[in-house]
């Protein structure tokens, strides 16, 4: 039998007082203190929504990530940060990482970027670009892609089993709108699925592999061959009718909540949606997401957002029994 969970995919926004609170922090007229104060009381509310709607497994909102390739940009050897570029066809921005060497990672990237005090054990999740993305979305000055490719593979699983050893993790995502972005050659494919297979070696938690801004017919069939636990859908971008023709024989986020449109969807209309893809398959797991990162979004059209997957999540459940 299916079971549902409620899940977010990735980056939630940052409140208006937070926003202005940075504002006031890179004008130097607060402390560094006074900004991890609200960060932290914001961080608390965005997990304390979740565990009271019994998420299984918990984001701490990312709310100190500018974008999500930037600690790692920031905190790895061998790179440095130049220049703005668009986010996929997003209002958004990153600062593009430029590879000048070989790509290390010497100490701890994320701690100083997650907040896990409140979140139970075994039920953190970590978001991080897959290393496909990552080296796609960076300069290369005189390094071959596949070289760095595998270096950040490298990289990222080190963190990931740093992070596991020392606090313990329930999912860790990696997010990969490049694999979807557009149509791969097989060889790109064939690449990317092996350095995620690199990326999550030896990871105890479960994995996940989320493909947001795109068709996630691009990525197949190679993204369904990844050692991962669960594949996640942008359903906005991906067509039902396509993805039911597919045997997937791991767990599946589908992606139906709109992360870019303000409109509250029907929970009526997502149920329906979801039991059209179960009339094709019956995966163990069935994970209701945003489409993509909530980022987009008011933070109380997001707060609302998050209600509305475990309403869903309620329905499917009532329907199922």
């Amino acid at each position: 039998m299916t079971s549902f969970h409620p899940l977010l995919v990735g980056i939630h926004p940052r409140s208006e007082k937070l926003i202005k609170t940075f504002r006031a922090y890179s004008r130097k007229k607060i402390s560094l203190d006074e900004l991890n104060e609200v960060l932290e009381g914001e961080s608390k509310e965005i997990i304390k929504l979740q565990l009271d709607l019994n998420y299984r497994y918990v984001i701490d909102g990312m709310l100190k990530w500018h974008d999500l390739l930037r600690p790692l940009a920031e905190k790895l050897e061998g790179i440095k940060i130049d220049g703005l570029s668009r986010w996929f066809d997003n209002n958004l921005f990153y600062k593009r990482p430029v590879i000048v060497g070989e790509v290390k990672r010497s100490d701890h990237i994320l701690k100083e970027y997650i907040y896990v005090d409140d979140i139970p054990d075994g039920r953190f999740k970590l978001v991080l670009p897959d290393p496909f993305t990552f080296t796609s979305l960076s300069e290369l000055r005189g390094r071959r892609f596949d070289d760095v490719l595998f270096e950040i593979s490298r990289a990222l699983n080190e963190e990931i089993k740093g992070i596991e050893m020392k606090i313990g993790l329930g999912q860790v995502q990696l997010s990969a709108p490049s694999l979807v972005w557009r149509k791969l050659d097989e060889d790109s494919l064939e690449m990317a699925k092996d350095a995620i297979d690199e990326c999550v070696k030896g990871i105890s938690a479960e994995k996940m592999i989320h493909l947001p801004f795109g068709d996630a017919l691009n990525s197949f069939p190679q993204i369904l061959d990844t050692k991962v636990n669960a594949i996640g859908f942008d359903m906005t971008s991906t067509k039902l009718r396509d993805l039911r023709e597919y045997r997937i024989d791991k767990g599946v986020g589908l992606g139906f909540v709109d992360g870019r449109n303000s409109l509250i969807e029907d929970v009526e209309f997502v149920r329906r949606k979801v039991e059209a893809y179960l009339e094709a398959n019956e995966p163990k797991v069935v994970y209701i997401t945003p489409s993509c990162d909530l980022e987009y979004l008011p933070r109380n059209v997001a707060d609302e957002k998050v209600k509305l997957l475990k309403r869903i999540v309620d329905e499917l459940e009532g329907v199922s029994e």
